[in-house]
């Protein structure tokens, strides 16, 4: 089995940035596990465990899905948290932009791994960057009044080529991500 998702990598100076914030942002005491900045991603649909066979389907399924939508950009802007600030369980940046295409892509791709067998989501899509995971349901005063006072200065467009298929290997140290196949978007 293949511990896989689907994603959008960002640059690595957006990368840099990100770092930055999650740096600051990890001074506050709290049992936050906060993402290592390298591995910062637009998660598109997350998989799980899926056979070799599966990833062998999407490989071949999703080029032609992908290729009907041309390249768009989406600058990164706003911070939250799921479900709110005040039960911060995931810290999040957001995105701006071209966001109505990314949206359509991804119902796109839902449609077209369904059939493989892949449960669509039944929750409403919303792109973001992971900075942290919260390990306590407890109200932290330090992160939420950091969380509600602060914002991140909308990034630069950046623009989206392609789509990756990632493995994840969980390790001591934090998962490691590899790539398994690229799906390029068309150029205008």
């Amino acid at each position: 089995m293949i511990r896989s998702f689907l994603a959008i990598e960002i640059s690595d100076d957006l990368k840099k940035k990100v770092a930055e914030y999650i740096e600051d942002l990890s001074q506050i005491p709290s049992k936050v596990k906060w993402v290592s900045s390298r591995q910062v991603h637009l998660t598109l649909k997350f998989f799980g465990n899926i056979s070799q066979e599966v990833v062998e389907k999407i490989s071949q399924d999703l080029p032609p899905v992908v290729a009907d939508f041309h390249r768009f950009h989406l600058t990164i802007k706003g911070l939250g948290a799921f479900p709110n600030l005040f039960r911060a369980r995931v810290i999040w940046l957001g995105l701006a932009g071209e966001t109505e295409i990314l949206l359509g892509l991804h119902q796109a791709i839902e449609r077209a791994l369904f059939p493989l067998g892949i449960p669509m989501e039944d929750r409403p899509f919303r792109g973001h960057l992971t900075l942290g995971r919260n390990k306590d349901n407890q109200l932290n005063q330090g992160l939420y009044r950091w969380l509600s006072e602060r914002s991140f200065e909308e990034s630069p467009p950046f623009e989206v080529e392609e789509l990756i298929l990632f493995r994840s290997d969980l390790k001591p140290t934090g998962p490691e991500y590899s790539k398994l196949k690229t799906f390029p978007l068309s150029s205008r």
